[in-house]
């Protein structure tokens, strides 16, 4: 037995165990994606240096905090949540790979058609999150007022 090695049988189809395979690739939907995330990213730490100037600040006697610093701090904290979910991310695509073998190939295009994520559902989620934030940040602003 010392001789014998286990080695993943590459599969084009699943990708799993294919050397060959990028680990990324540039996707055309990116700049759609960054003209989207990036200022639903910036209204996001406006609303979390809000909440901070008008809760965190005077009930913990701290100083208020700049745009850029909140900026930054999000940026920090959304890098972290990231960098925890990548196992949960290569579990995910472990996953896709074999319900693609499992799929029969006469139904393979309807999975390919359910796994595919859509510009216009990128701009649906964006949309909703803007909305969130902007119902956050009137309930706040009425907390705020209220309290002061």
């Amino acid at each position: 037995m010392d001789g014998v090695r286990i080695e993943p049988v590459a599969d084009e189809a699943s990708g799993i165990g294919n050397p060959h395979k990028p680990k990324w690739k540039w996707s055309p939907e990116f700049p759609f994606e960054l003209l989207i995330g990036l200022p639903i990213g910036l209204y996001t730490a406006f609303v979390a240096q809000c909440f901070w100037n008008w809760f965190a600040a005077p009930a913990l006697r701290l100083p208020e905090i700049s745009f850029l610093h909140m900026l930054g701090i999000w940026w920090m904290i959304a890098l972290l949540i990231r960098s925890s979910a990548e196992g949960e991310m290569r579990a995910l695509a472990f996953l896709m790979g074999i319900t693609r073998l499992c799929v029969p190939p006469e139904r393979t295009k309807e999975l390919e058609e359910l796994m595919d994520s859509r510009p216009l559902d990128e701009l649906i989620l964006g949309l909703w999150q803007i909305i969130r934030n902007t119902l956050t940040l009137a309930l706040g602003f009425g907390l705020h007022l209220l309290i002061s």
